[in-house]
């Protein structure tokens, strides 16, 4: 592909991360898990910036706004992981942790500074060898720590996908909002993130060990995944990148009582000292609270809030929803809002918007709105409308 070409693509990409930054500071209001996703994204607009410059030829006019992220994945394994911990309910991380954890990432820094720190005309020559055509191989050192590097990254990527695997087989017992979009969302972060840094071991190891390509055909084969990953972030959205579980949720999800739902029921709780007349009696005041004051209609609703309202154990909430009344939280909760939802369309007096119904029915937005429809009713609620207004 054209360099210039390829530059004008990076400055597209990088513009675009810019813009998914700015909204998730904002979002966020400069604080929590949000800022953290908000560096994430920061940091790649940086990498597709400089990419743009070097590609694009404009390296030579301003040589220092390019090489001030040497390591970056050092920065961003801890990043990205610190992200997910937050979403998943657990504490920020100590000012000394932090250090602890960016103390690669500085190493590396201060070992590139005479690099980023020299005159600017050495830095366009350092450039010009880079982006000249040809098979260069670099000293096995270099190449080890380059690989180690990468291997750093993958380390956090991997502790990060098996927390997000642990509480995705749990979310539904928890929550009924968009808590399983959100954590797919985190999931293919991170799955893009690893197939990033995959892409470019394989390449970078095909080219010093094989001589395929150039090490600017290995750096351009990278950046345009990166560019593929923002532009594919900008589409999905990030909902609500500020929220996800309470402490008290993590808690939950971390016992027994909210293991997957796909284990037997008299297993988990054969042990329980709940008789079937306390389960009878609790599963009535759930139903009750949610029929008489509509608690579903808040789109924040979670199992401890339930609980709070009620009165009583998250623990004995959760174990009565999915033992005695053989369900969990999500489909007990949305069962109430597609009722809501149906009540609504029906209404001869009533012409609001599918839009309109989802929010008065307690759902945050029309996908999720249009998700639990259908996997509740087997058909969506346009066709549902279209199928009310033939019968009538």
């Amino acid at each position: 592909m054209n360099a210039t070409l390829l530059g004008v693509l990076y400055f597209a990409a990088a513009t675009h991360a810019v813009m998914i930054t700015l909204v998730l500071a904002h979002k966020t209001g400069g604080r929590g898990p949000g800022l953290l996703l908000a560096v994430i994204t920061g940091m790649m607009a940086y990498k597709l910036f400089e990419g743009g410059m070097m590609y694009a030829g404009f390296y030579a006019s301003a040589p220092h706004l390019l090489d001030l992220l040497p390591g970056m994945v050092l920065i961003l394994g801890p990043v990205f992981y610190a992200y997910v911990r937050r979403m998943t309910g657990h504490a920020p991380y100590p000012v000394w942790l932090w250090a602890v954890q960016l103390l690669p990432a500085a190493a590396v820094w201060l070992s590139n500074a005479p690099l980023v720190l020299q005159p600017a005309a050495d830095k366009v020559a350092m450039w010009d060898t880079i982006l000249a055509p040809g098979s260069e191989t670099l000293p096995g050192a270099i190449i080890l720590r380059l690989v180690a590097i990468k291997l750093f990254l993958l380390a956090y990527l991997i502790l990060s996908w098996r927390m997000l695997s642990s509480y995705a087989a749990r979310i539904d017992t928890l929550r009924a909002d968009d808590s399983r979009s959100l954590l797919s969302q985190m999931r293919f972060l991170a799955i893009s993130l690893l197939a990033l840094e995959a892409v470019w071991v394989v390449l970078f190891l095909a080219q010093q060990g094989f001589g395929l390509g150039t090490l600017s055909q290995v750096s351009s084969a990278w950046l345009l995944f990166m560019a593929a990953i923002i532009l594919t972030m900008g589409y999905r959205g990030m909902q609500d990148a500020n929220f996800l579980l309470t402490p008290e949720e993590r808690s939950l999800a971390e016992t027994p009582q909210t293991t997957p739902a796909s284990i037997d029921t008299k297993v988990k709780y054969l042990h329980s000292a709940l008789p079937d007349s306390a389960s009878q009696e609790i599963a009535e005041l759930i139903e009750t609270r949610l029929r008489e004051h509509q608690d579903y209609l808040d789109e924040r609703l979670t199992l401890t809030q339930l609980s709070a309202n009620i009165g009583m154990k998250s623990h004995t909430i959760s174990q009565v929803i999915n033992q005695y009344m053989g369900s969990n939280f999500y489909k007990l909760v949305n069962g109430y809002r597609i009722q809501h939802a149906v009540d609504l369309i029906d209404d001869a007096k009533q012409h609001l918007p599918l839009e309109r119904i989802a929010i008065e029915s307690g759902f945050s937005n029309r996908v999720t709105f249009n998700k639990a429809f259908k996997a509740s009713l087997d058909m969506t609620p346009s066709e549902y409308r279209a199928r009310a207004r033939q019968a009538s």
